[in-house]
């Protein structure tokens, strides 16, 4: 499934962590892109082959998943996930980039662009996942515990063939094995980590970011962040009419779902940034 992605690589940060991450080393702009709570780098798959060569595209395997080194803490904010990343974009030498985060990867996405704005020339937040830090302490308890708990009831395997299915729509024998196959990098310490990270923190102790080109994408059949969540976070943040996307006939991995309407959107953030 994974033959048009680039091979994991590795790099040592400064104080000491692993971080694995894919690099398409094509030409053109850098785009840094961050996957979900139940996710990985491989994930992207599509927007490897599709934008790959023209684009230099760089996709995270967050802390604690697949070879990355966890967090060196057991109640992360956002900010401890983006200080990672920010090691990453050192070590790579990036110098400016656009951030596309999707789901639990948009928190940390926002958490990175409240911090470093001028290193980014775009923002794209897609299928947000907002964070439970401002419900009350039962609710993101309750957050925090589910899905450690189903991925030590059912393991890797069993966690991919009940869950993996509901993120997409299409549903077709390719998602859904791609699905398996990255789900097979998720450890119950990173994703106890993340899950911690969705149960306490919020998006809006981040957004909105002053000044930055910020574009926010729902899928119409995504139960999980429905589209009602993202057009009330847009209202929340000022966001422009015309920055608020939606993807037909896809779930909550639109960028698997409907891989060349995600791309569009994308596309057109490049394309508007090239014209300013």
């Amino acid at each position: 499934m994974t033959q048009t992605m680039a091979a994991v690589q590795t790099a040592k940060m400064p104080d000491g962590a692993i971080q694995a991450y894919r690099d398409s080393q094509g030409c053109g702009e850098t785009i840094v892109l961050l996957h979900g709570i139940s996710s990985g780098a491989a994930s992207w798959q599509q927007q490897f082959a599709s934008l790959g060569q023209n684009h230099r595209l760089i996709a995270w395997d967050a802390p604690g998943y697949g070879l990355s080194d966890g967090l060196n803490t057991t109640q992360p904010s956002a900010v401890d996930f983006a200080t990672r990343l920010q090691a990453l974009v050192d070590v790579l030498q990036l110098e400016s980039f656009v951030l596309v985060g999707h789901s639990l990867g948009a928190l940390i996405a926002s958490a990175y662009a409240s911090l470093q704005a001028a290193r980014l020339k775009g923002l794209l937040l897609a299928n947000v996942a907002q964070g439970y830090g401002r419900c009350d302490a039962e609710k993101q308890e309750q957050v925090f515990l589910k899905r450690p708990t189903l991925l030590k009831k059912l393991g890797n395997v069993g966690m991919a063939a009940e869950r993996g299915p509901a993120l997409v729509w299409r549903k077709s024998p390719e998602q859904v094995a791609l699905i398996t196959e990255v789900m097979q990098g998720l450890t119950l310490s990173g994703f106890t980590n993340a899950s911690y990270l969705l149960a306490h923190d919020s998006i809006l102790n981040y957004l909105p970011v002053s000044g930055l080109n910020t574009h926010i994408v729902y899928a119409e059949q995504d139960d999980i962040t429905p589209k009602q969540d993202m057009q009330t976070l847009a209202q929340t943040i000022a966001l422009p009419a015309s920055h608020l996307h939606g993807i037909n006939e896809a779930g909550h991995l639109s960028y698997l779902d409907q891989a060349d309407a995600f791309n569009q959107v994308l596309a057109q953030l490049l394309h508007n940034n090239n014209k300013a």
